[in-house]
């Protein structure tokens, strides 16, 4: 039985079905969200390899607005690999040196993805559900930051100037190379 949330979605289809066109855009999607980079106090400073961090899993429409806009949500799982430099007392604590620390870690995320009106874009939230993994090693100060995974927010509050109103186009992608949502086939 549909749910009155999905109305909108099965009338677009049903439209498009009986005009013969292909169904582009689908109620339910499998999405791929993937930040690269430096992290941390003193990202891009020290030479440290930056790392990836990856949302991954399936989004459901929420709501649907007759305007173009909408929004998904869903449990995604997290999973982030991360070098962050920091400093440590080298040989004392007024003679610092750089030094780096490492994070591998994976969590459940509870994700919100709103698309806006006018083609304004989308904005991607999430919170932490449960943490699966976490493994930190290196200097201290960096790590002390690394910690705060997954409650570090770094996959929240992300935007996409680039998605159009209206349901996600599966095959489409969107973002800069740094910064990219994929809907999956």
């Amino acid at each position: 039985m549909p749910r009155l949330s999905d109305l909108p979605y099965l009338a677009a289809a049903a439209g498009l079905f009986l005009a013969g066109l292909p169904l582009p855009c689908a109620a339910q999607v499998k999405v791929k969200v993937v930040a690269t980079g430096d992290v941390g106090q003193y990202a891009g400073m020290c030479g440290a390899s930056g790392g990836t961090d990856v949302l991954q899993g399936v989004l459901e429409v929420d709501n649907l607005d007759s305007d173009g806009s909408a929004r998904y949500k869903g449990v995604l799982t997290r999973e982030t690999s991360h070098q962050a430099c920091g400093l440590k007392p080298s040989p004392t604590e007024d003679q610092p040196t750089w030094c780096t620390a490492s994070l591998d870690g994976s969590a459940k995320m509870a994700v919100t993805l709103e698309i806006y009106a006018d083609d304004r874009g989308a904005w991607l939230k999430s919170e932490p559900v449960a943490t699966l993994s976490k493994k930190i090693s290196g200097c201290t100060e960096p790590g002390e930051w690394l910690d705060a995974f997954p409650k570090d927010g770094g996959m929240s509050g992300l935007g996409f100037d680039d998605v159009p109103s209206g349901l996600l186009t599966v095959g489409a992608k969107y973002g800069v190379p740094e910064l990219t949502l994929e809907v999956m086939p």
